[in-house]
């Protein structure tokens, strides 16, 4: 070599003095010791995965190399980079001053490689003084950019070759110069290809919460295009439920660098929700959360878990339904017969007081009696019901003043509602009582003073639910009741939707509630479970289908009618003697002409031959082989626009859906008011 036209002899090579794993160790401890949080680096665990792969590939060049990163240039190098210069240690300085006495050299490179170009510059070579006793060195210098998550370039790889050598020896150790800067590169590209290739889900956000990016993985499983969701809040796709728990999370990690896993919901793009088990890492200016999508293996755990739950604790539900309904109808028998007798005695002595309140004990008994029944066909599913097309969130907000007054001035009721439920198709009233029952029973699990949240999710079920007996795949409404009581015990758990199962004291409740409840998801098609822990509070849970149905308007309420009829002739179709006696008496008082039969033979042959009649009234069960639907068809042969209304106490065979949407066609449930049934015949004349 000649440099100023001075021959130049080769440097003496130098001879390492521990083995290069030693080395590597040693070095590696350094860096691992050294206080990075004084550099613009920060602490060393807050390093971004792109800067941790290129210092590892670093330490296992075979010659001197550094990784200069950040915008002030600071270096993290090997054991042979740090022979180089007279200082012991360059760990954390900064490039430029390092190399200043040569940077009228280097300087247009490294401005060269954070354009982001490669260049091996050994022609010619830089003269590199290394301090007092210390040979100078005829070296090439190698920069290679090295790249972020996001593929800007954040630093570059310096690499330093002596050129003293002979060509063969300076021809290899450029070779491997090049070599180990394509498998920087390579590294950094499979990390872009494993962001692209990954099946779970990858983002990045800012410390603000916003989505930046989103790997291919992410919105194939949620749904959702770039554009929607690009600089969006993540917030409003977590459920309203998590997004505590997801701002405590983030915080931690942000503050302390605390990583552990959490497992939160996001929002499917058609509003379902999957789930995820997240873990999450912060460089300093992004957050890149990793989560592995959990839906599937949270299904099948509830769905072991509840078979077994069912397999281990069958409902004895026979025996204790018998003794239960006697029990609680004996005791308003009871009232109901012993308040008769009084008023019977009175009447025959001619005696007038307290007649009134002989009367009221009996309507009482009769009112408990009417609900005792509604309950026990809630359970059995047969309660006729009358579903619509719900807006789940605006009907809970019209039912809170109900709630609270079930719950009581002490409890205090929170809403985690989803942002776009799904419709659903449910009788309102019937629902209105179940979330009425399941709030009284918070109340008094929390002693009257504690916590009840309501909350509603989509879910979609990619399998039965909770086995091969359940609720098929699909699309469902779950909502959510849950207090923070004294719990139930595993054993209570298992018997909770058992009729007249109570733990209640004595005198203290009928035990019906919650089989009512259960009833009435089943027969609207769901499904119902309790998750409880004692000491920390109970958990009822409702899935309901999806309804795809256009929901109505919301209805304005009608005034309650207090004309008297005009002499509009009523045909009354009831088996019932006794009662088919009271409804006519009362109908007549409102003015109404009634004509009464018993069965459905005799209703056909009054139609024919004392009609026309202005409304027909017929029960559903009828003797004689003819149900009232039947009735109704046959009269509707002769007389198409004939205006029928059904009552009926037990609906085994729901009325066909196409006959009720039929004009002049209503449905009334037993047990019911006088004043309704004759209210209810005006309006549907009045139509």
């Amino acid at each position: 070599m000649v440099a100023n036209g001075t021959p130049r002899k080769p440097a003496p090579q130098v001879k390492p003095q521990a083995p290069v794993s030693s080395s590597i160790e040693l070095m590696g401890e350094r860096i691992a010791q050294f206080d990075w949080g004084r550099t613009s680096l920060g602490p060393l665990p807050r390093w971004p995965a792109s800067l941790r792969i290129a210092v590892d590939m670093m330490h296992l060049s075979p010659f001197p190399c550094a990784v200069v990163w950040g915008p002030d240039l600071c270096v993290v190098h090997n054991d042979g980079y740090r022979a180089l210069r007279a200082m012991p240690d360059a760990l954390g300085t900064a490039f430029d001053a390092l190399w200043s006495d040569v940077w009228s050299a280097v300087g247009p490179w490294v401005f060269k490689v954070l354009e982001g170009g490669s260049s091996f510059v050994e022609d010619p070579p830089l003269h590199i003084a290394r301090g007092k006793g210390a040979e100078p060195l005829w070296c090439a210098f190698g920069y290679a950019p090295l790249h972020d998550e996001l593929g800007n370039v954040a630093g570059f790889l310096h690499t330093v070759i002596e050129t003293t050598a002979s060509v063969e020896a300076h021809r290899h150790w450029r070779e491997l110069a090049q070599g180990f800067e394509r498998q920087v590169e390579r590294h950094v590209a499979e990390r872009e290809q494993f962001w692209q290739l990954s099946r779970e889900a990858m983002m990045t956000i800012t410390p603000d919460l916003k989505l930046q990016a989103a790997n291919p993985a992410w919105y194939r499983i949620l749904g959702w295009t770039q554009e929607q969701v690009q600089g969006r809040p993540v917030l409003e796709l977590v459920h309203p439920a998590d997004r505590v728990e997801v701002q405590v999370a983030v915080s931690g990690l942000l503050q302390y660098s605390l990583t552990e896993q959490i497992e939160t919901r996001l929002r499917h793009s058609d509003g379902h929700y999957h789930w995820f088990c997240w873990s999450a890492q912060f460089d300093g200016s992004l957050l890149t959360a990793v989560g592995r999508d959990i839906t599937a293996g949270r299904e099948e755990a509830a769905r072991q878990s509840e078979a077994l739950l069912r397999n281990s604790e069958r409902m004895e539900v026979v025996g204790q339904l018998a003794g239960g309904m006697g029990h609680e109808m004996n005791n308003l028998l009871a009232g109901i017969g012993g308040s008769l007798e009084l008023l019977q005695r009175r009447l025959q002595e001619g005696r007038l007081e307290r007649v009134g309140a002989y009367v009221d004990v009996a309507r009482d008994s009769v009112q408990r009696a009417m609900e005792l029944t509604r309950r026990l066909l809630a359970f059995s599913r047969h309660q006729p019901l009358a579903p619509g097309p719900l807006d789940l969130n605006r009907q809970l907000r019209l039912s809170e003043p109900l709630l609270l007054r079930a719950l009581g001035a002490e409890m205090r009721l929170h809403w985690q509602l989803d942002v776009v439920p799904w419709a659903v198709n449910l009788d309102i009233a019937q629902l209105e009582n179940a979330l009425i029952n399941l709030c009284a029973n918070a109340s008094e699990a929390c002693l009257e003073n504690g916590n009840v949240t309501i909350s509603s999710v989509n879910e979609r079920l990619t399998a039965f639910f909770p086995d091969e007996n359940g609720l098929p795949p699909g699309d469902y409404v779950a909502l959510h009741v849950e207090d923070d009581g004294h719990g139930m015990a595993a054993v209570d758990i298992a018997r909770a939707f058992e009729p007249f199962f109570t733990t209640k004291p004595i005198g203290r409740g009928s035990g019906l509630g919650l089989s009512m409840v259960y009833g009435f998801v089943g027969q609207s098609g769901g499904y119902a479970w309790i998750e409880s822990t004692l000491e920390k509070g109970t958990k009822v849970s409702m899935l309901f289908p999806r309804c795809h149905e256009p929901i109505p308007d919301a209805p304005t309420p009608e005034p309650r009618s207090q004309r008297m009829a005009q002499g509009e002739r009523l045909l009354l179709v009831d088996d019932e003697l006794n009662l088919r006696a009271v409804m006519r008496e009362y109908l007549t008082e409102r003015g109404f002409d009634v004509t009464d039969v018993g069965d459905a033979n005799a209703a056909l042959e009054r139609f024919r031959h004392a009609g026309p009649f202005d409304l027909v009234i017929t029960d559903i069960g009828l003797p004689g082989g003819f149900s009232g639907r039947q009735v109704a068809k046959a009269m509707r042969m002769q007389l198409e626009q004939q205006k029928i209304l059904f009552i009926t106490g037990y609906a085994d065979q729901p009325i066909e859906a196409r006959l009720l949407e039929q004009p002049g066609t209503a449905l009334m449930s037993k047990p019911f008011l006088l004043a309704d049934l004759a209210d209810e015949a005006i309006r549907m004349l009045d139509e």
